[in-house]
């Protein structure tokens, strides 16, 4: 089992292999590269950090791509995969369409899908059983990390970047502020079930 358990602020259990871990493929990233056209044939490629992670042959049809590849389970002999994804296209409100996949193992829309898994497919995150690295932070580094997004938008040393509303920056400064606040009652909190298990109080420090 990973993090997780009865402590306070803990995150869920993280037994469940992650998202982040794993390869995926965005169908919105490759429409807007036009890979999505039919006769399209190309190799998709990932990678982490400076190092390769894995690559796939993705030929485009009318209503579909095919996903051809190999993988290598653990112990075991390279298998070859060449079958169908196929897409399905909903309307936007201002015009144009939304492409989506159709989870190879359940068919649900969806906007990712994920591989591999134990048979060597693809999958949306349900049917892979997936979790978010998030999903095992505690309550602190939940606000952490909050806070690292809103800091990013801003110069350093808070500084209002050029460009910014004013209202947008008071906005942002604002939460900042709020998530402060947030993680010192989290800490506290904490410190004050860290005692109780411990058959200890306040009055007596």
């Amino acid at each position: 089992m990973g993090t997780g358990g009865s402590r306070y602020g803990a995150g869920r259990p993280g037994w469940r292999r992650k998202c982040e871990q794993l390869l995926w493929l965005d169908v919105r990233k490759l429409d807007r590269a036009d890979s999505l056209q039919p006769g399209r044939y190309f190799s998709w490629k990932w990678s982490r950090g400076d190092e390769p992670a894995g690559h796939i042959g993705i030929r485009a049809g009318i209503d579909h791509v095919r996903l051809v590849y190999t993988w290598t389970p653990y112990s075991g002999d390279a298998q070859s995969f060449d079958y169908p994804v196929w897409v399905e296209r909903t309307p936007c409100h201002y015009g144009g369409s939304r492409p989506w996949w159709l989870c190879p193992r359940c068919h649900s829309r969806r906007g990712l899908i994920y591989g591999v898994a134990r048979d060597g497919r693809f999958g949306c995150r349900e049917c892979m059983r997936l979790g978010y690295s998030s999903e095992t932070e505690d309550v602190v580094s939940r606000l952490w990390r909050k806070q690292r997004k809103l800091e990013a938008k801003l110069e350093e040393n808070y500084r209002k970047p050029k460009g910014m509303h004013s209202r947008t920056y008071q906005r942002i400064f604002a939460k900042i502020d709020e998530v402060e606040e947030r993680k010192d009652a989290a800490f506290c909190l904490g410190a004050l079930a860290f005692l109780r298990r411990r058959g200890m109080t306040l009055d007596g420090l």
